[in-house]
């Protein structure tokens, strides 16, 4: 079994179990419009509101470093596990993120998620928040 096949059924299994300890916080991560950040253990997948998207964040340690597979999709439905409904499929990220460097998404409506690997691979912080809206770029002086 490839690693990403691996990655994606323990995402699937550890989404169930967030999802549930989620509910009984209130909903998903992020759904509030407030700014939170998260703990993240290996192999814990975290499902998010970002921006009007679902995100779910998969973190492993691998090495010294974060392993972190994201799946972005429209709706609840979309992602690794859709059941066979017709909902659109979400596009999964995969990649590794160095101890004290960061990956981040941004969504609509200044919504991000930020991905914070920490000291030797060992944990990961997720923080949902509104950013600074992008500026727009003057024009040069004639």
């Amino acid at each position: 079994m490839t690693m990403i096949l691996k990655l994606a059924a323990a995402a699937a299994l550890a989404v169930g179990a967030s999802s549930i300890a989620l509910a009984e916080m209130g909903g998903m991560a992020g759904s509030s419009g407030q700014d939170i950040q998260i703990v993240m253990k290996p192999g814990q997948g975290l499902p998010m509101d970002v921006g009007g998207k679902r995100i779910v964040g998969v973190y492993t340690q691998d090495e010294e470093t974060c392993g972190l597979t994201i799946v972005i999709a429209q709706s609840e439905m979309g992602g690794m596990a859709n059941g066979g409904t017709d909902a659109e499929h979400g596009i999964r990220v995969a990649g590794h993120v160095q101890p004290g460097k960061s990956l981040r998404v941004d969504g609509d409506q200044n919504r991000a998620a930020e991905f914070l690997c920490g000291p030797s691979g060992r944990k990961m912080n997720a923080r949902i928040y509104t950013r600074e809206g992008y500026k727009a770029a003057s024009k040069p002086a004639m």
